[in-house]
């Protein structure tokens, strides 16, 4: 067990330099088909927790929607559109690039990084009805698309450049096996990664926008982790691993729940909950791959 707990640990503190930043209370999943798009990337209490001001109105994003509605009938072209939509996000809503930073912050100040950032391009080109894939890579996430037969990418923590046409070729390889991305050259923040980390995946891999909320978790659990309120870790981690059942997150709840039962400080009722909590959760999903 020992030998366990030390990966786990290396792993984590490979986690700590990733673009994605640093209960049953677990938040509910937003499922409200009349929400708001960006309400799915809140997460509760942060607002107050942070001193961040109210982002519950999301007006700037919705001023931001307006206005390329209006400007995409004065384009020529998709791609001049897509251009105006690339560089109106950066101007209005993505400001000072910030690792770590979640999508309150970056509804709050203009502060983002590749999460918040992919996810804000993504539900602005789901509104004007543009296919894109969202990329997890171990320490980052950017969309790939196609508009007119041209392969694009879309990195939104590149405010001149990020809007950028690759290859037919190198779109293929992308869909290998195996294809390491930190050999391309336009994903300018991918760093190298823990060997934990790159081993949890293959090559890279496609998620929707509830996944890309999940990440959102994984970070905030981090974060806590790190500052050793493993009750709140947990929670954090149990709301990504609800959205995204992925290795990663199954690992770090891992990590968590060893932390909480070995933590004098927790009372044992707790510590039972969570243990409850985790075998339930893992079990769950393990049952779901098997049907």
């Amino acid at each position: 067990m020992k030998g366990r707990i030390t990966i786990l640990t290396v792993f984590l503190i490979g986690l700590e330099t990733l673009c994605f930043g640093q209960n049953e209370n677990v938040p509910a999943l937003d499922i409200n088909p009349n929400s708001h798009p960006i309400s799915r990337f809140i997460i509760s209490d942060e607002t107050q927790e942070k001193g961040l001001k109210s982002v519950n109105d999301f007006e700037v994003y919705d001023d931001l929607i307006r206005k390329l509605e209006v400007i995409r009938g004065r384009k020529r072209s998709e791609k001049a559109f897509l251009r105006s939509i690339f560089y109106r996000v950066h101007k209005k809503l993505l400001i000072n690039y910030s690792k770590q930073a979640t999508m309150s912050e970056t509804m709050a100040t203009g502060n983002f990084g590749c999460l918040t950032g992919t996810a804000i391009y993504a539900l602005v080109l789901s509104h004007f009805n543009y296919d894109y894939e969202i990329i997890e890579l171990p320490n980052h996430v950017f969309i790939k698309m196609k508009l007119n037969g041209q392969d694009l990418i879309v990195e939104s923590t590149d405010p001149e450049s990020g809007l950028k046409s690759i290859s037919k070729e190198l779109a293929q390889s992308m869909e290998q096996i195996g294809f390491d991305p930190r050999k391309l050259p336009m994903l300018t923040t991918v760093g190298e990664g823990s060997v934990d980390e790159w081993d949890l995946f293959e090559g890279h891999v496609k998620i929707n926008l509830q996944e890309l909320a999940g990440l959102q978790y994984f970070n905030e659990s981090v974060r806590y982790y790190i500052q050793e309120e493993y009750v709140k870790s947990m929670e954090m981690i149990s709301a990504a691993y609800e959205r995204y059942p992925s290795k990663r997150n199954e690992k770090l709840m891992q990590l968590v729940i060893n932390k909480i039962l070995k933590y004098d400080q927790i009372k044992e009722e707790l510590k039972n909950k969570y243990l409850k909590q985790y075998i339930t959760r893992v079990k769950k999903q393990k049952i779901s791959q098997t049907k």
